[in-house]
């Protein structure tokens, strides 16, 4: 098995190559990927001069201790969102003080569950995606239309890593103006 898979490898080159020569740093949070954007960017060589760290927010315990969440939070807590992803991005950025952070929240399924113990089978395959950056913050949805866990896994990494190059890109162009 390859690692990273081929369908990631142009798009982290374009990330750290663009990383490196703007002298940009980079944090990742992330819950429904497991890790596997952190470990992509981090399969480059030479990947410290541009990746600050990362943080795996799984359980809604580690989103309370590590992300500025509070009680009310958590119990009003229905699931990933948008508005979830901003905040995990934005709070990952004031604690690393990274020039961007890309943050992750969906539904990778089989089976989803909300506080009140509902089942959200019907979001499975559902991510969110947000940056935070000098430019302020922009986030996305995407859905891949899939059921099962691993290959949701590994399409929210690559959806993840493309929306951040895309932002990256956006950035650079907003600089040449």
């Amino acid at each position: 098995m390859e690692f990273p898979p081929d369908n990631v490898k142009d798009t982290i080159s374009d990330i750290s190559r663009i990383l490196k020569k703007e002298e940009w740093r980079i944090s990742i949070s992330e819950a429904a990927c497991g890790g596997l954007m952190s470990s992509y960017l981090v399969s480059v060589a030479g990947a410290s001069k541009y990746f600050d760290g990362s943080t795996l927010l799984y359980s809604l315990k580690s989103k309370l201790k590590l992300s500025g969440w509070m009680k009310n939070d958590i119990t009003s807590y229905t699931g990933p969102s948008e508005k979830v992803a901003k905040r995990l991005a934005r709070n990952l950025r004031m604690e690393l003080g990274s020039t961007y952070v890309l943050s992750e929240t969906g539904f990778a399924g089989p089976s989803s569950y909300c506080n009140n113990g509902a089942t959200l089978d019907s979001k499975v395959g559902t991510v969110y995606f947000a940056v935070s950056g000098p430019k302020g913050e922009r986030s996305i949805m995407k859905k891949t239309g899939l059921s099962d866990r691993s290959r949701n896994m590994q399409e929210f990494a690559r959806l993840g890593l493309e929306f951040l190059l895309l932002v990256l890109q956006e950035d650079l162009q907003a600089e040449d103006i």
